[in-house]
């Protein structure tokens, strides 16, 4: 068992929902831009987005800490969730995060 038992799930208007597993990600920044993006590095020089605000949304932009805080907070939690057995999935919402047992395989 271990991070790739520990999959997370990115979401964008642009470039859709993608699943990536947890151990293939070697980073997650906060992009200020915008549309703000929580970018994940995947090995191989790829990458999955995932938009905090909707493109037009009236809502505030986010604040750096608190995307910085929302990067940390998905590290955080694929860590914790590695050391519990079986297969789960991380589901980012805007700014939030969703925790579930998954049984998940290589497909995306």
């Amino acid at each position: 068992m271990g991070m790739q038992d520990v999959w997370v799930r990115a979401q964008s208007i642009v470039s859709g929902s993608r699943t990536v597993r947890a151990d293939t990600i070697v980073q997650a920044k906060w992009e200020r831009t915008s549309s703000q993006y929580l970018t994940l590095m995947v090995a191989g020089s790829d990458e999955a987005h995932h938009q905090v605000r909707p493109d037009g949304s009236r809502a505030l932009p986010l604040r750096e800490e608190d995307g910085a805080a929302l990067a940390d907070g998905l590290l955080s939690a694929m860590t914790a969730t590695a050391a519990v057995p079986g297969s789960h999935l991380l589901i980012l919402h805007g700014t939030g995060l969703e925790r579930r047992r998954s049984a998940m395989d290589g497909t995306r």
